[in-house]
């Protein structure tokens, strides 16, 4: 059955791409919880880390207007150019501690796709400060995400956008420990 317009809509919506980033971010972190694995060994953690990334930031630039034709296009797979548009679209600047691990897993970002990220055989699989960077992220991005699903996408069941805040800092507090929310 052919998806609707409207169905399109929802599907490509920022809050949309907000989830689908919290997904990913939650798989990554599951995935280095439930398997001690050197870093030689698998670099699905990675991989399914650096796309929470790039879909927190699309999600951020689809608030701010952009379309998914634009996004996909101008960043395709690249988590550098990707912050490159956020930050120039005023996403804050992610903390310095947390750049490191970004940066790392920005340069396996190529236009086909993701790249093996080098690593020690010794050393394993953490994307602790990944998750915990891409967290932050989500949280800064929410009032927007949510202002746009309630002036473009709710209904009159749908919450407010406060409410929706609300929620979607309650998720990403089960995630991770930077969310405050009491904001």
């Amino acid at each position: 059955m052919p998806s609707t317009r409207s169905d399109e809509a929802k599907r490509t919506s920022p809050l949309a791409l907000w989830r689908y980033a919290h997904d990913y971010l939650r798989a990554a972190q599951s995935l280095c919880r439930q398997h001690q694995v050197a870093s030689s060994e698998s670099q699905a953690p990675y991989h399914i880390a650096t796309e929470g990334l790039q879909f927190t930031v699309k999600a951020y630039l689809r608030a701010k207007g952009a379309t998914m034709d634009e996004l996909n296009g101008e960043i395709g797979h690249s988590l550098a150019r990707a912050l490159a548009r956020g930050e120039a679209n005023g996403l804050p600047e992610v903390p310095s501690h947390w750049r490191p691990a970004i940066a790392e897993l920005a340069a396996c970002c190529h236009d086909d796709g993701f790249v093996y990220l080098g690593a020690r055989e010794s050393s394993m699989v953490d994307i602790g400060s990944v998750v915990d960077a891409g967290v932050w992220m989500l949280d800064r991005i929410a009032p927007e995400v949510a202002e746009h699903y309630v002036a473009h996408l709710a209904t009159d069941a749908s919450p407010s956008a406060e409410e929706f805040v609300r929620r979607l800092r309650a998720d990403l507090s089960a995630t991770s420990s930077v969310v405050e929310t009491g904001n």
